[in-house]
């Protein structure tokens, strides 16, 4: 048969208008093309696997368009990854097929070996479920595809989501990407498939690395080439699709499938794996006590400098304090598997947090969380153990100032029984809460709803002062609609150490009909851009709404921006993430019309101005106060 032509496209990432835009430019201009081959995330970032899909795949599910040519992807991951996962196969005219978890199928004549998801140590060692979200892979998805392999001839495609570990060795200095460091899985799945080619996705860098030899297993030794493709539509114009024409391994006589290309190397995962055992057998040095981890730890920090890659936690797992350990002194060596494996004593762990400091040095720090209570529990009676020589310090994570009081904090500038409490601010004071001017407004409008006691957030307040605050809310909504306007605004939760922690305050700013039609773009746009992902919480009465947010963030920290129609967009913060403090200051004041002021510090006004802008509100507020009116 003729050799079959095709496109492999990298992460798509929900930007499937791009992507199917220029398959369809290269196949007009250099086609026919058989088929396109998506590798890593297919789906955006934004909102959960399960949740709501509102993204541009909705017109290929009804109908109304199809692929441009045969798709085949996987990724299956990413905000409303689920309910398209179910949908897709029941729809063939969109020309769009999910090639699932993991095995083996024979598409267009090409034999594809397939794994999605990605790598986490945690999830490794789970029970695959019925979720239909691919995030991660098992153990279980390893055998599977391990079994559909012992019954495969050879394999002319393998599809990964990561580069495997080990493969810049063999190359000279310089010829790989300086991050080529991948999966041991995907290492080890490669060496078992042997296949002619390898597509991967996971790096923001193209690279076609030198074919390498596999061993011969009897039949002769064949090639292998490994390309690994950048995100799609990447700022960085780094290539993320690439053609191939590939006459079927079935169709090849064995000399021409044995042909070794000039400048093809040994087995890279071979040598690295030599060099592994050949290391731990170093480690052990004749005549020293076997039993001396600190020795061994030594010894392998002479040998090299070793790093563990950062953890950055599992956006599928809520976070949860109360099954959470904060460990100290974690050694640079230990890697997420290692933790795991340690901490596996005390019980299941579902999710590790250790991320890099300002340096880029691996934190020696990590948050640890158990699928219990009694796990943590568990987890913390070994603190003082030694894991690579070093005493661990391990506390459960909801202790400390972080789980709050409600006592007035020292220093605290909401808290107005302290003297540098700015009273002057202050428009309405409620039983538990109170309003207030924005010390550094955008706009004469942009007041604050303040718990009168100290708590860190709203998810900690008691029921009456949360149902205060939900009432001045409502005024200030009301306020805001008497001048044509409507209310936006959010809250920002982070355990704060400085002055006794967070202090409970939610920012509201009344906005244009017109901005605030745009208001949820505006926060997804910017939240995008930033790195993070914002899930759409529809609007609920009272307790309700406090519920469906701790369905969202656990007892977590979090950001949770207040949109016009009731519903509000949620982001959990994890424990470590680098959460850009004034992204909702620059929200407010973009949708204000006025940019330059997202700056808190650049808002600030001599005292005699605060005291005129408090007066003007208290003055445009009074018809509506909570404590001046009957509701």
């Amino acid at each position: 048969m003729p050799a079959v032509r095709a496109l492999f496209a990298g992460a798509c990432n929900g930007s499937i208008d791009a992507l199917f835009k220029r398959a369809s430019a290269v196949n007009a201009s250099n086609g026919p093309f058989d088929l396109l081959i998506c590798v890593g995330q297919f789906f955006g970032a934004a909102g959960p696997d399960d949740g709501e899909y509102q993204g541009p795949l909705l017109e290929y599910l009804t109908g109304g368009k199809a692929a441009p040519l045969p798709t085949y992807f996987m990724g299956g991951w990413g905000g409303g990854a689920v309910s398209v996962l179910e949908a897709i196969s029941a729809v063939p005219e969109s020309n769009i097929h999910y090639l699932g978890r993991a095995g083996v199928k024979e598409v267009k004549g090409l034999t594809l070996a397939y794994l999605d998801g990605t790598h986490n140590a945690a999830a490794f060692r789970e029970v695959p479920d019925n979720s239909g979200s691919a995030r991660y892979y098992t153990e279980a998805d390893i055998k599977l595809l391990q079994h559909s392999l012992s019954l495969q001839g050879d394999i002319d495609v393998l599809l990964t989501n990561e580069w495997p570990e080990g493969l810049a060795e063999g190359l000279p200095e310089g010829v790989a990407p300086p991050d080529s460091h991948g999966s041991p899985v995907i290492a080890e799945l490669a060496m078992t498939a042997r296949p002619r080619y390898h597509v991967a996705a996971g790096k923001p860098t193209f690279f076609a690395r030198p074919p390498y030899l596999n061993a011969d297993l009897g039949a002769g030794a064949h090639v292998t080439r490994f390309i690994g493709l950048a995100q799609v539509g990447n700022g960085a114009k780094q290539k993320w699709l690439h053609a191939l024409a590939l006459t079927p391994a079935a169709e090849m006589t064995p000399e021409a499938l044995q042909v070794q290309p000039p400048g093809s190397t040994g087995n890279p995962f071979q040598a690295a794996a030599a060099k592994r055992l050949k290391r731990a057998a170093g480690d052990a040095g004749p005549g020293t006590d076997l039993g001396s981890q600190d020795w061994r730890w030594q010894e392998q920090k002479k040998a090299r400098q070793i790093m563990a890659a950062p953890s950055l936690g599992r956006p599928d797992i809520i976070k949860d304090k109360h099954k959470t350990i904060f460990v100290r002194n974690v050694p640079f060596a230990a890697t997420e598997e290692a933790l795991v494996e340690f901490f596996a004593q005390a019980g299941r762990v579902v999710d590790v947090v250790r991320r890099t400091n300002g340096e880029g040095r691996l934190n020696t720090w990590c948050h640890i969380q158990f699928d219990t209570k009694e796990g943590m529990e568990k987890a913390c009676q070994l603190n003082g153990s030694e894991l690579m020589g070093r005493q661990l310090g391990i506390d459960a994570a909801a202790t400390g100032p972080r789980a709050g009081t409600g006592k007035p904090v020292e220093g605290c500038w909401f808290c107005l029984s302290n003297a540098n409490a700015d009273i002057d601010l202050v428009v309405s004071v409620g039983e538990e809460s109170y309003v207030a001017v924005d010390k550094g407004a955008i706009t004469d409008e942009h007041v604050l709803v303040v718990s009168v006691e100290h708590f860190p957030s709203s998810q900690s307040l008691s029921i009456d002062c949360y149902a205060e605050i939900r009432r001045y809310w409502g005024a200030l909504d009301r306020c805001a609609a008497a001048g044509g306007r409507q209310l936006v605004g959010f809250e920002r939760y982070m355990a704060l150490r400085k002055s006794g922690g967070n202090h409970c305050h939610i920012n509201a700013l009344a906005v244009s009909a017109e901005a605030a039609a745009r208001a949820r773009q505006v926060f997804e746009d910017r939240a995008k851009a930033a790195g993070f992902s914002l899930t759409h919480v529809p609007a609920a009465a009272g307790e309700a709404a406090r519920a469906a947010l701790r369905d969202v963030v656990g007892d977590g920290e979090y950001f949770q921006a207040f949109l016009p129609d009731g519903s509000s967009l949620v982001h959990p913060i994890a424990f470590g993430e680098r959460h850009p403090l004034n992204y909702g200051r620059e929200v407010l004041a973009e949708l204000a019309g006025v940019p330059d002021r997202a700056e808190w510090k650049a808002c600030a006004v001599p005292v005699e101005e605060e005291r005129r802008r408090s007066e003007a509100f208290k003055a445009l507020f009074k018809p509506h106060d909570i404590m001046g009116v009957q509701e």
